[in-house]
């Protein structure tokens, strides 16, 4: 049960909105609507081009191509807040300060990297009977590369977390980093977040930055008049109550009364004001408008609202006000209570913990038709528009499931697996539920209906190519025609709920009343969504959560993202092998069930595993290359948190590692491991999950969480698969690290508890470590 308050302090704040660029012009706003004398907003939707330039927060040229428009916004508005916090004499304390992005509905650069491959599709399609068929796709995709600036970071620059990330690189900030979307509920969820990090010491600060834009064609589908959408994007410094000195105001964060309307309502001196009249509707930022205009009136203020569950709440501005901190408490253990799995062509733990014992790896030769190999497989792969793998981990799912389909199907077989477990029944079924789901935050049906939206530009530049190239007016015509009728064949998308990410949230609760929540964090998505779940249990937010890991890589558009960038290993991914050379994708979903082991002993249900800790820091190299500190930096604080227990790295037996098969990642991770690990502990056996299910993306800190708790229950560590001899290098047997050739069994013993830890790493140096140990 949530407690009774929580509070902060705001430390800074910049705001900017399609009609009203600057915080100072809102006052005048906000007093001619108390007079009655509001004028309407300008036409204006859209942001305004922000004036710096990229290369002033060092991104290099070669990446600026492939990053959303909103980056450079967003990189303005942080710096803004932070230098405001910093005037007013806040010292910011960047080794603990988060970073949280919100938004909804996609960004630009997904829709066009989807447009860019998938009009090469439907042509290939739409232009089959053409007698130089061959001839015409290759000119057309060429000009795709050209007009979309096709690049080798794609894959990266589109991810929401890369947007945070580079703010956290750039201002040295080395906290947590991940991105939400909750729809209009992101804001809230992400200020609950920051409130629960804060109150439990988690955070030090926390940098939320949002922003919404209407690069999707999704918004024109909502409830809310489209002409009363906006775009907007803001920064908000975050403190804790001790934190008073400075700041602008002192936030506390309520539940609501019973009588609370549906949407959003802003009161001043408790007289409601019309927010939508003041500033339009923006959607995931609603919230931080209604937030940031409050914070500029010398009045009281308060918002009012529900979340995603129905839950009223309610957010007030004070004076700042200096609070004691809390004294210091020994974060306590979280019961995992059951878990589903769905990795590769497996279903269920069972299976899965079959495949992992067993010999040989699970990777399987594309299917010709799901993953279209006849048009982008290219072994040499000599342009943007080409894969060079033939096999991979991949789900066997019916052909008529496709994209977000895909995902929703084998999410749906990972939690129907946990909910069928027994000892769910009863009082605990009853209880609150937080749904968690990590994954990319733009699913495949949103980016196809991002691309299709796309169809006048993509018309326009084929009218370009066959003036450019002589091509005769009636196959110019027909050409377009066909392209055309291809795209608009490709269906309308579904209502928009459930394009969304955190609409997988909602199906895996399976009709439980949950409030409902998406978080990326790259390839460390899933230990992100699971850290969250600790804070909201241990802060008293609800007695269950739901964290569900969920991605399918092996589709056409990442394998052409991740061939751009040599990401792949050319034949198939040996982590830790002296022909490491990249990793090889794989599809999977993954589920586990937590409350906290107190509230599970009176109950008296059945329980797999404690989590103890978690430790994170953000802290790369650069954006895609990793850092032993980073690594070190996070594994640390997971063992500082259980510093009272006097629980050393000399108690574990077992450690999951990232394994993704890279020469530096491999490297970077085995110098982490030995800096904390080595000399601490006699043969610490070390998992390589991926070398026989591939990388599951944001799902692969799920894969190797509930490869660790079947391992526990089953009493034995697995063997690993390495597809090439270790690299000596490396110098596992120098640190006392065993590869674990061979099985090796791992009982209870009665003089010791079995303990396990395990690595999750993320594009952007997010870094997460966390310790667990048996029930």
């Amino acid at each position: 049960m949530r407690p009774s308050s929580s509070s902060m302090h705001l430390l800074g704040l910049a705001l900017r909105h399609a009609n009203l660029p600057a915080l100072s012009a809102w006052p005048e706003r906000l007093q001619a609507l108390a007079e009655g004398r509001l004028p309407p907003l300008p036409d204006a939707q859209r942001l305004p081009e922000p004036a710096g330039h990229l290369g002033q927060y060092g991104v290099p040229p070669i990446y600026r191509p492939s990053i959303h428009r909103l980056q450079l916004h967003l990189l303005e508005l942080a710096d803004a807040a932070l230098a405001q916090a910093e005037a007013a004499g806040v010292p910011l304390d960047r080794e603990h300060c988060d970073v949280l992005f919100v938004t909804a509905l996609g960004l630009n650069r997904s829709f066009e990297n989807e447009a860019r491959i998938s009009a090469l599709r439907w042509a290939a399609e739409a232009w089959a009977d053409e007698p130089q068929a061959a001839e015409l796709l290759g000119a057309w995709r060429d000009r795709l590369e050209q007009d979309f600036v096709a690049s080798s970071h794609d894959k990266v620059g589109e991810m929401a977390s890369a947007m945070a990330a580079r703010i956290a690189g750039h201002f040295r900030l080395r906290g947590r980093v991940l991105a939400l979307e909750a729809q209009e509920h992101g804001a809230l969820e992400a200020l609950r977040s920051a409130a629960t990090g804060l109150e439990q010491g988690r955070a030090g600060q926390v940098l939320i930055v949002a922003a919404q834009t209407l690069d999707s064609p999704l918004w024109q589908r909502h409830p809310v008049s489209a002409a009363q959408w906006r775009e907007a994007a803001c920064a908000l410094l975050l403190g804790s109550n001790r934190q008073a000195e400075g700041a602008l105001a002192r936030l506390r964060l309520d539940a609501g009364e019973a009588g609370t309307a549906m949407g959003l309502e802003l009161r001043l001196d408790d007289q409601p004001l019309d927010l939508q009249a003041l500033g339009g509707y923006t959607h995931a930022v609603q919230p931080l408008l209604g937030l940031a205009l409050a914070a500029q009136l010398p009045r009281q203020a308060t918002l009012l609202g529900r979340d995603g569950a129905g839950q009223a709440w309610r957010l007030g501005l004070e004076p700042p006000q200096a609070a004691p901190a809390p004294a210091w408490a020994e974060p306590a253990a979280v019961a995992v209570l059951a878990c589903g799995a769905a990795f590769g062509s497996t279903r269920g733990s069972a299976a899965y913990w079959q495949a992992l014992r067993e010999p040989g790896h699970g990777f399987r030769a594309l299917d010709p038709q799901r993953h279209q190999s006849a048009l982008f497989l290219d072994p040499r792969a000599t342009h943007a528009m080409a894969y060079y793998i033939d096999r991979a981990s991949h789900a066997a799912l019916p052909a008529e499931l496709e994209g977000s389909g895909a995902v929703r199907e084998l999410a749906r077989h990972a939690a129907a697996e946990l909910w069928a477990q027994p000892g769910l029944e009863g009082e605990a079924d009853t209880a609150p539920l937080l749904v968690l789901c990590a994954s990319t935050l733009t699913l495949p049906g949103e980016r196809q209906a991002g691309a299709r939206a796309l169809l006048p530009r993509l018309l326009a530049i084929l009218a370009e190519l066959g003036a450019a190239t002589g091509w005769a007016e009636p196959l110019r015509q027909r050409l377009a025609e066909g392209l055309a009728r291809r795209i608009e064949a490709a269906g309308v998308a579904p209502e928009l709920e459930r394009l969304a990410a955190s609409d997988i949230a909602r199906a895996a609760a399976d009709g439980r009343p949950a409030r409902v929540l998406a978080v990326e964090a790259a390839c460390a998505s899933s230990m992100a969504a699971l850290d969250l779940a600790l804070d909201a249990l241990r802060g008293g937010e609800v007695e269950r959560v739901l964290v569900l890991g969920v991605e399918l890589p092996v589709n056409v558009s990442d394998l052409l993202m991740c061939s751009a960038q040599r990401m792949l290993a050319p034949g198939l991914m040996a982590s830790f092998g002296v022909e490491a050379a990249g990793f090889t994708p794989g599809d999977g979903a993954g589920a586990v069930l937590l409350t906290r082991a107190d509230l599970a002993a009176r109950r008296g249900q059945p329980v797999l595993a404690r989590l103890l800790a978690a430790g994170a820091s953000t802290d790369g190299k650069s954006l895609i290359a990793p850092n032993v500190a980073g690594q070190t930096r996070a594994m640390r604080r997971a063992f500082a948190q259980l510093e009272a227990q006097g629980l050393m790295p000399s108690a574990l037996q077992f450690v999951e590692t990232h394994g993704t098969g890279t020469l530096i990642g491999d490297e970077v991770e085995t110098r982490s491991l030995a800096e904390v690990y080595a000399g601490c502990a006699q043969d610490l056996a070390l998992g390589a999950l991926k070398s026989k299910f591939g990388h599951c993306f944001a799902a692969a800190g799920m894969a190797s969480l509930i490869k660790i708790l079947l391992a526990l229950r089953h009493e034995q560590l697995p063997p690993n698969h390495f597809e090439r001899p270790l690299k000596p290098e490396l110098g596992w047997p120098a640190h006392g690290f065993d590869p674990l050739l061979q099985a090796r069994d791992w009982p209870r013993r009665p003089d010791r508890r079995r303990r396990a830890g395990l690595n999750a790493f993320g594009t952007g140096g997010i870094n997460y470590h966390l310790l667990l140990e048996e029930a």
